[in-house]
């Protein structure tokens, strides 16, 4: 038996593995306040083209639709829906994507999602959006912050990388919306980083003796 009140529905969102969404759905709305925002985007995305079922790229929500999306990019690739440069910009994006995705929490605990914004302004601070007893309006939180005030202090490898894919991601886009010739120019020579030897540069007036040749 659910530990929520039945007045509480579910959200209707079906992930692409074929599980339903855990959070619950905004009043008087058949999705989650999440997936209510993607539905109105893709609607928005879908109105500028002409042709239907071009854009079909799922909700990157986990790494099982990072994988579909990664298909879906291939197959209008090959048939030529999309040319080389949105297809590169687009593998980018789901590159960090897939970085990110571990850090992503999409379904916080039920309690803590809106399901009412017009009631978001009766709520204090450390309080949930709404609460599991029948009749009262929200619950405590409890301050966890003591043991998550130094997640940013030790920081590891792992998030560096999201944080650096993504700084790339939004580079790249920028440069894509300056020049639409951004993506084939090369990338400049990056310098050799502190510490690192290299060897000594090739004397082209120098001959080339059999016993130097490996």
């Amino acid at each position: 038996m659910s530990t929520y009140p039945v007045t509480i529905r579910r959200c209707q969102h079906i992930k692409v593995n074929g599980i339903q969404c855990g959070s619950p759905a905004m009043r008087e709305e058949n999705y989650c306040f999440f997936h209510e925002q993607c539905r109105v985007l893709c609607r928005q995305i879908n109105m500028r083209f002409s042709e239907a079922g071009t854009i079909t790229l799922p909700t990157l929500e986990d790494a099982n639709s990072i994988q579909l999306g990664l298909g879906e990019v291939m197959r209008l690739l090959v048939t030529k829906q999309i040319d080389h440069k949105t297809a590169s910009l687009l593998l980018r994006a789901l590159r960090t994507a897939a970085a990110n995705v571990k850090f992503t929490s999409l379904e916080p605990k039920p309690t803590h999602i809106v399901i009412d914004p017009k009631c978001v302004e009766n709520r204090p601070l450390g309080a949930t959006a709404w609460s599991t007893v029948e009749g009262r309006d929200y619950d405590l939180v409890e301050n966890d912050a003591a043991d998550n005030g130094h997640a940013d202090k030790n920081e590891n490898e792992e998030d560096k990388y999201g944080k650096y894919c993504m700084s790339e991601l939004m580079r790249l886009s920028l440069g894509v919306a300056r020049d639409p010739n951004f993506l084939d120019r090369r990338e400049p020579k990056v310098a050799a980083a502190p510490g690192t030897q290299s060897g000594p540069p090739f004397n082209e007036n120098q001959e080339q003796r059999p016993e130097n040749r490996l």
